[in-house]
């Protein structure tokens, strides 16, 4: 489950993702200085990896890189994009057990990397839809961005698996002339003038472990990671707690000291500071359940009785219990009811 997506006017992105697009536009020939000149940017603002700078300043470099002279310069740029210079991020997905929980960790902390979009996850049947919503898809400069972001992806995925192989990649954009830059990066089936861009990865990669896991660093760098969070504006504590509902419903029964210690507070301070935003944890849990529960019966094929596993329930039977107080119905009656809008 995303994070909540901020306001489009105050969106901001990383200084080390500015860094990283900087390295990059220099290993293709570009003047750094000329770059920096023309979307007004200093180099005083990119000496803190975690300082933050506009989206609209990012994107206004990102208009200059898209007169590159390569037939698609968002590819050129992403196979130059180094991970490191992410910041935590990088080092956090790269660092994960599995690809699994680089991706979950991907989705509750990409707004460290940037807010110029918003990476969503799908599952059908045994595919995995990773889709990237770009604020502002229609200008020229976007596809650029987009682009280079997902060769970038592919860039960092692969060292870290035995066999990283997409299924498909897919594209807003009609097909091009020369299809050569993306068969050379993703190597995979291509599909243009699609809905939305992103990548399909088969189900059974989530649980491919990583070669380069490191559990102890990567409780470290969680605890930076919600610490960095935590500074940006726009997303409320609820939003956040319904993220981390959303990872642990999936292992089970969530632990509300567990998720107060993820969020580096107290039980008390979490309780206190949620009734500040009109809300409390019990509530929330609560919601994401009855959220997810309707999403997986009317959208899916499911058994009640897995549904009721993959939201944390020990008992079907309690489940049962709590849809019925949400909707007044059973989970098989809500079912044939969205069935036959349908």
């Amino acid at each position: 489950m995303p994070t909540s997506t901020p306001d489009p006017r105050h969106a901001s992105v990383s200084a080390s993702l500015t860094q990283a697009v900087l390295h990059a536009a220099g290993r293709l020939g570009v003047d750094r200085a000329s770059l920096l000149a023309g979307c007004d940017l200093t180099e005083s603002q990119l000496v803190d990896p975690d300082a933050r700078l506009p989206f609209a300043t990012q994107e206004a470099m990102w208009q200059q890189l898209s007169r590159l002279p390569h037939s698609e310069p968002g590819l050129a740029l992403g196979l130059n994009l180094a991970p490191g210079p992410f910041s935590v991020l990088g080092y956090l997905l790269q660092s994960s057990a599995t690809l699994g929980d680089a991706l979950a960790a991907g989705l509750r902390y990409q707004r460290l990397v940037g807010e110029g979009g918003e990476l969503h996850r799908h599952e059908q049947g045994e595919e995995v839809h990773l889709l990237y919503r770009p604020l502002h898809p229609n200008l020229p400069a976007t596809r650029t961005r987009v682009l280079a972001l997902m060769a970038n992806w592919v860039q960092m995925v692969t060292p870290l698996l035995h066999d990283f192989r997409p299924l498909r990649a897919q594209f807003v954009h009609a097909q091009p002339t020369d299809l050569g830059p993306y068969t050379e990066v993703f190597a995979c089936p291509l599909q243009f003038s699609a809905p939305e861009y992103g990548l399909v990865l088969p189900k059974a990669l989530l649980a491919a472990p990583l070669i380069q896991a490191n559990s102890p660093l990567q409780s470290l760098l969680r605890q930076h990671a919600e610490a960095l969070l935590a500074r940006l504006p726009s997303e409320g504590l609820s939003a956040r707690v319904v993220t981390l509902l959303g990872e642990q419903l999936a292992h089970g029964e969530p632990d509300r000291s567990e998720l107060a210690r993820a969020l580096n507070l107290s039980e008390r301070t979490l309780q206190r500071r949620l009734a500040e935003e009109g809300s409390s944890y019990q509530q929330l849990l609560n919601d994401t359940r009855r959220q997810l529960a309707e999403h997986h019966l009317s959208s899916g094929t499911l058994p009640a009785a897995e549904i009721a596993l993959l939201l944390g329930y020990s008992e079907p039977s309690v489940f049962f219990r709590a849809f019925r107080q949400w909707t007044g119905l059973t989970p098989g009656e809500y079912r044939s009811q969205q069935q036959g809008k349908g």
